[in-house]
């Protein structure tokens, strides 16, 4: 099995989630399939600053055995 992590971001407007869709989209034809999702967290500048929320997309792509 092969893994693939894409960052989708945390924008989740009408135009932002077409645009999602047309990557899962994208990614299906490469023959991966959506696996999960998951939020993370980065922290501000130097620390101190507002947190960034993030979500990351997990593919998976089944391998043929030879």
């Amino acid at each position: 099995m092969q893994y693939k992590i894409e960052s989708i971001g945390a924008e989740f407007s009408n135009k932002a989630i077409a645009q999602l869709e047309n990557r899962f989209t994208k990614q299906a034809e490469s023959g991966y399939k959506l696996h999960s999702v998951f939020q993370a967290q980065k922290p501000g500048c130097l620390g101190i600053g507002q947190p960034t929320i993030t979500y990351f997309a997990v593919y998976v792509k089944e391998q043929t055995s030879l």
